[in-house]
C-alpha cells in the first residue's frame, strides 16, 4: 500500500502512523465524512480474520465515552480487512517514561471512565496496558483496541495462550481464566503502577516467569506513588471481589488528580473459617532490633502522633485487615489467634501452606528512640530472621507495634514485602486516629479483665524453695507475668485458641476446670500447664477458648518442670473469674 491509495472508495491513505507485530495503522482521509481517521490493517487477512473483527467491532460501537477511541467499523474487498477508528494524534503511555502520581492519577481516572463506561455495555477490554493507552500533549487520554482480541496476539506461554500483554494481566487471567471487568480493574492498576514507577509491579521478562510471579502475588512494593499508592493497593487485590468497580477507581483517581488523598480501600470483606493452631506450637518471634528511625510520611495534614491508651482497650486488629493483604493470596483476619494484644491475618497460598501476618502491642518503652521534638509514629527498618520478616512501628508514647510476616513451611514469598505492605496500612489507620482504636468490651468473666501477676502469691511461691521471695514482672497490660529465679522461670500468660488444637499432654482436673499438662508445650526446656476457662464463639459460629497457660522452664529434669507447673497452676484455677 502507498499513499493516496484509496480503501473501499472512501478512505485515501496518507502515511504509516504506527506499526507492530500484529498490523500497520495508517492515518487517512475519510472522503465521505470529510475527516481524518485511523486504518488499522493486520498482516494476516483470512475470512476468519476479518469474520472475528467485523464482530468485535460491532461491540466495541457501543461504547460511547470520551476517554476510548471510537470504532467506526470494518471495511476491505474480499478477504482484506482495515479496522476504522477515530484518529487520535498522541503517543502510547508505554513512552512517557515515568510520570508524577497527581499526572498518572489523571491519565487514570479518564482510562477508568472509559472502562466503566465498557463495563456498562458488558464489554471487557481484556488488554488493558500501556501501549493500549493513548495520551496526548494537553493530557488527554484514550483506550484503544477496546473488545479487539482478533487484533491482538496471545501471549504464548509453555502452559498454553494467555489473553493480554503478560505483565498486566489480573491473577485470574494468569490461572487461565477468562477475562472479566474486575481482571480490567487489575491491568489499569499495573498499567498506572508502570506509569509512577517505572515498571509493572510483578516485573517483565519471560512471560511464564512473570505469570508466576503475578500468581502468587510477589509483587512490588509502590516506592514513588505518593498519594496514588492506596488507589494502586485498590486496585491491584488479588481477590477480584475486592477490587474497585472502573467507576470507583474513577471517583479514587479524580480525588488524587485534584491533590487531595484517599483512605485504604475496604474491599468485599470474606469471613471463611479459619484453622488455627494450638498457642503452644505458635513459633515465639524473637526480639527485633530495632535500627535507624525514620520519619513517616504521613497525610498532609501533619505526621500522626498516634499512642497507644489504654493498653487493655487497644484493639490490635484495628490496625490489621485482610483485604490489605490480599494481594499475596486469599487471606482471612484471625482475631482470636494467641494473646490478647495480638491480631493476625492468614494468608493461604499454594497448596495448603500459609503466611502468617502477626500484629502486635508491646508496652512503652524507655529504649526506644523517637524523632526530635513533638513525638511521632516512626518506622523501624525491616529485620529479618530467617525467611521471616518484622518491622516495629513506635507510637507518640513510645509503645510499639510489631508486624511480623512468617510461614511454618518454606514458601516462595518476600515475607519483608508482605510486613511493608501490612505496615503502610497501619500508618493509614494511626493517620486518622490520635489513639489507637478501642476493641469491643470484654465479657466480664474474660481474662481480658484479670492481672495475670495476681493469681500466683508470694505464699504460693514460698511452697517451692527455688522460687521463694521472688517478685513478679508484669508484661503487656498484666496479662502475662514472670517471676525468674536461678532455678528458672515461671510465667502465667493468656491465650486464645480453638479448643481442640489445645486438648494435648495428660489431661487432669484442678479446681474443676480442665488442665492439660504439656512438655514442650512452650517452647524447648518448658512443660506447659493448660488451664481452660472461657469457652465462647466468634462472629462466624467457631468455637474458641481462653486459656490461663502456667509455663515453667529451666534445667531440671522435665518430670520436675511439669511437677512445678502443675503445683501453680493449683491456685492459678483457683482464682480465676467464676463462669
Amino acid at each position: 500500500m502507498r499513499s493516496d491509495d484509496v480503501i473501499a472508495d472512501r478512505y485515501r491513505l496518507v502515511k504509516v502512523v504506527g506499526s507492530g507485530g500484529m498490523g500497520i495503522v495508517w492515518l487517512a482521509d475519510d472522503l465521505r465524512e470529510h475527516r481524518q481517521v485511523a486504518l488499522k490493517r493486520p498482516h494476516t487477512a483470512t475470512p476468519g480474520v476479518r469474520a472475528d473483527l467485523e464482530r468485535e467491532a460491532d461491540i466495541a460501537k457501543k461504547i460511547e465515552h470520551p476517554g476510548a477511541v471510537k470504532m467506526f467499523g470494518v471495511v476491505g474487498d474480499g478477504d482484506d480487512c482495515w479496522l476504522v477508528m477515530e484518529y487520535f494524534p498522541a503517543t502510547t503511555l508505554a513512552g512517557k517514561g515515568i510520570l508524577p502520581p497527581r499526572e498518572v492519577a489523571a491519565i487514570g481516572a479518564q482510562v477508568a471512565g472509559a472502562l466503566a463506561a465498557a463495563h456498562d455495555a458488558e464489554v471487557v477490554h481484556r488488554d488493558v496496558a500501556p501501549g493500549n493507552i493513548l495520551v496526548n500533549g494537553k493530557g488527554v487520554a484514550k483506550v484503544t483496541d477496546f473488545g479487539i482480541s482478533a487484533w491482538r496476539a496471545a501471549t504464548i506461554t509453555s502452559s498454553g495462550k494467555v489473553t493480554g500483554t503478560a505483565a498486566y494481566v489480573s491473577p485470574e487471567v494468569a490461572n487461565g481464566g477468562g477475562a472479566k471487568a474486575a481482571s480490567d480493574v487489575f491491568s489499569l492498576g499495573a498499567t498506572l503502577f508502570a506509569a509512577v514507577e517505572g515498571q509493572p509491579p510483578f516485573g517483565t521478562g519471560d512471560p511464564d516467569a512473570v505469570l508466576s510471579r503475578i500468581r502468587s502475588g510477589r509483587g512490588e512494593i509502590a516506592t514513588r506513588a505518593g498519594a496514588l499508592k492506596p488507589v494502586l493497593d485498590a486496585l491491584l487485590r488479588r481477590d477480584l471481589t475486592a477490587r474497585p468497580t472502573a467507576a470507583q477507581a474513577k471517583g479514587m483517581l479524580d480525588k488524587v488528580a485534584s491533590g487531595q488523598t484517599v483512605p485504604a480501600w475496604p474491599g468485599a470483606r470474606k469471613q471463611p473459617q479459619v484453622l488455627l493452631v494450638a498457642a503452644a506450637a505458635v513459633a515465639v518471634v524473637a526480639v527485633l532490633v530495632l535500627a535507624l528511625v525514620r520519619p513517616w510520611e504521613s497525610e498532609p495534614s501533619g505526621p500522626a502522633r498516634t499512642v497507644l491508651g489504654d493498653p487493655r482497650t487497644a484493639n490490635p486488629c484495628s490496625v490489621a485487615d485482610a483485604q490489605v493483604l490480599g494481594r499475596f493470596g486469599e487471606a482471612t483476619l484471625a482475631a482470636n489467634y494467641g494473646g490478647f494484644n495480638r491480631c493476625d491475618v492468614l494468608i493461604a497460598v499454594a497448596g495448603d501452606d500459609e503466611i502468617d501476618v502477626e500484629f502486635q502491642f508491646d508496652a512503652p518503652r524507655s529504649d526506644v528512640p523517637t524523632t526530635s521534638g513533638t513525638p511521632e509514629v516512626v518506622r523501624h527498618t525491616p529485620e529479618r530472621d530467617g525467611d521471616d520478616c518484622g518491622i516495629v512501628l513506635t507510637l507518640a508514647d513510645r509503645a510499639t507495634l510489631e508486624i511480623t510476616a512468617s510461614a511454618d513451611t518454606d514458601i516462595d514469598t518476600d515475607f519483608c514485602q508482605v510486613a511493608a505492605v501490612a505496615a503502610d496500612h497501619a500508618q493509614s489507620v494511626m493517620s486518622q486516629h490520635e489513639e489507637i482504636p478501642r476493641r469491643p468490651k470484654a465479657d466480664p468473666r474474660s481474662l481480658a479483665n484479670v492481672d495475670a501477676c495476681g493469681l500466683i502469691t508470694a505464699a504460693d511461691l514460698a511452697t517451692e524453695p527455688a522460687y521463694a521471695g521472688v517478685s513478679p514482672a508484669p508484661g503487656f497490660a498484666r496479662w502475662r507475668c514472670r517471676w525468674q529465679s536461678p532455678a528458672g522461670d515461671v510465667q502465667v500468660i493468656f491465650d486464645k485458641t480453638d479448643p481442640d488444637s489445645a486438648q494435648e499432654g495428660t489431661r487432669t482436673a484442678i479446681a474443676g476446670r480442665q488442665v492439660y499438662v504439656v512438655p514442650d508445650g512452650y517452647g524447648d526446656f518448658t512443660c506447659a500447664a493448660r488451664i481452660f476457662h472461657l469457652r465462647y464463639q466468634d462472629d462466624n459460629g467457631d468455637a474458641y477458648v481462653e486459656l490461663a497457660l502456667v509455663v515453667v522452664e529451666g534445667g531440671a529434669s522435665m518430670t520436675e518442670l511439669c511437677r512445678v507447673a502443675s503445683t501453680f497452676a493449683t491456685p492459678v484455677a483457683e482464682r480465676l473469674p467464676k463462669l
